[in-house]
């Protein structure tokens, strides 16, 4: 790129998810140069700046003042000088902020270049030997279970490999309710990648629970999970009225309880719990319904 004389150029770039030795030689060049980096937390981009042996200037910018932080940022690019947009780890604008800052600088005129650094989304997907032609990166889950369940129902029928952020004090929380969504898929757990402690588990959904039950589990995580085989998407098409009439048996007929019945129909369909589950509480609701009294007793 040829950059203009009497305008600065803001660098989106990425930096280390652990290992400071992942720092690229390029992106070393542009944060030594640069006048300032605009930084999600100014403490732990210090500590690598002065890893690096950089003096640049720092500005806090994080998703509470990306405006603020983006107007004085135009104004020092509009001097020509050069500023660098950082993350905590990783590249800005993926599950951190960056994006409001990027395109009110855009807006402005001036020039935005990416400097591509370690990712912790490509780092688990190089390693759970899953298809990654085509993935689909859904970030972090919602806190709330209400939420956290209605974006795990949006994905449900997906065939792409997924890709999932999680905390460690939600972990188990989202694991059990990946395993309820999505079902007993094949899973990869990738914990505090490239850093001392790494760990990499794969297995299934359950399997992951059972393993992770021994101990409590720290650090940042990323989960690789299969997408919806291609068998079982097919058959999830199937007539709802069939299922529908399938779950009227089981449950008015066979007295089978809501949760027997839908585990069965699950089994034999390839549908996703969340599928079949509002099907049969709404046959529940209307077989709990008061049917009036014989004609005999009517008064």
């Amino acid at each position: 790129m040829i950059k203009s004389p009497n305008k600065g150029v803001l660098y989106v770039t990425g930096t280390p998810i652990g290992n400071l030795k992942d720092i690229s030689i390029r992106a070393k060049e542009v944060l030594g140069e640069v006048s300032l980096v605009a930084a999600e937390d100014t403490r732990s981009t210090r500590k690598l700046l002065t890893h690096l042996g950089a003096k640049a200037g720092l500005l806090s910018c994080h998703k509470h003042n990306e405006r603020t932080s983006a107007k004085k940022v135009i104004t020092l690019l509009a001097k020509g000088n050069d500023v660098a947009l950082v993350s905590d780890a990783g590249t800005p604008a993926l599950s951190d902020p960056g994006a409001s800052l990027v395109k009110l600088v855009r807006e402005a005129g001036f020039s935005v270049v990416p400097v591509p650094g370690a990712s912790a989304i490509v780092a688990a997907l190089s390693v759970a030997a899953m298809p990654a032609d085509s993935f689909f990166f859904a970030g972090f889950l919602p806190n709330k279970q209400t939420e956290r369940r209605k974006t795990l129902e949006q994905l449900a029928e997906t065939p792409h490999t997924i890709v999932i952020f999680e905390a460690p004090h939600r972990l188990f929380d989202a694991l059990e309710d990946i395993l309820g969504i999505l079902g007993d898929r094949q899973m990869v757990m990738a914990r505090e990648l490239t850093k001392v402690h790494e760990t990499v588990i794969s297995g299934s959904v359950s399997d992951i629970i059972k393993q992770l039950s021994r101990g409590r589990v720290r650090g940042e995580i990323t989960l690789v999970i299969e997408g919806v085989k291609e068998d079982r998407h097919r058959k999830s098409c199937r007539d709802p009225e069939a299922v529908e009439k399938a779950l009227q048996h089981l449950i008015s007929e066979k007295s089978l309880s809501i949760r027997d019945s839908v585990d069965l129909l699950v089994r034999l369909t390839g549908m996703t719990k969340s599928q079949v589950y509002p099907l049969a509480l709404e046959i529940k609701q209307k077989d709990s319904q008061p049917r009036g009294l014989p004609e005999d007793n009517i008064p």
